[in-house]
């Protein structure tokens, strides 16, 4: 539930557990986000465990995507997983386009889920080369950023094709998504400029 818990790896959260105690608003309880289809709405249902009742939908709050659109001030996010990522290819576009923010590095469809609510503005990912993106790993997180008021596409600037199996077929280069055009337009010229020098 709190940005600052974003930049705790999985393997430092048991010990910060046991060195500070989680409170009753911690990260422990989480949250789940939700949206449907061409609504322009999307939403965070906190999730409440033990014995205390779920009060569904009243404490869920509409989350929205970050105005800002200065690469500057912006936070992005890429995988952990190095293995399926080209951490030092991000690591270029980010300075080209003037990110200053170290990337915040979290698993799964976390990232998404950072942009949505607007604790950062973009995620990059570029895979290295044999590895396919498997839908499950993307098709929610791309719908709650998109009905947040985000832009999702592949590297080349087309939509995300979920429609040809279990892998993002035809996918190109690499997935970028950030919480308006302006950004994302930055993001997909940085790439055309210095795709060639990859070595993905």
């Amino acid at each position: 539930m709190k940005k600052e818990w974003l930049n705790y790896h999985h393997q430092y959260y048991p010990i910060m557990s046991k060195l500070s105690p989680p409170t009753s608003d911690s990260w422990e309880k989480g949250c789940v986000m939700y949206t449907r289809r061409g609504s322009g709405k999307a939403w965070m249902q906190p999730l409440i465990h033990g014995d205390k009742k779920l009060e569904w939908p009243n404490s869920a709050i509409l989350i929205r995507v970050s105005s800002i659109d200065d690469p500057a001030q912006a936070t992005f996010c890429e995988p952990v997983e190095k293995a399926n990522s080209s951490h030092s290819f991000t690591a270029g576009l980010a300075h080209s386009v003037g990110l200053r923010k170290q990337p915040l590095r979290v698993y799964s469809m976390v990232k998404y889920a950072a942009i949505a609510r607007g604790d950062a503005e973009i995620f990059m990912k570029f895979a290295r080369v044999g590895y396919k993106e498997k839908i499950w790993d993307h098709a929610a997180g791309v719908l709650i950023v998109q009905e947040a008021g985000g832009v999702v596409s592949d590297a080349g600037g087309r939509p995300l094709d979920f429609s040809r199996g279990i892998y993002l077929e035809g996918l190109d280069r690499g997935i970028v998504a950030c919480s308006g055009a302006t950004l994302h337009e930055k993001i997909i010229g940085a790439v055309y400029a210095s795709w060639d020098s990859s070595n993905l």
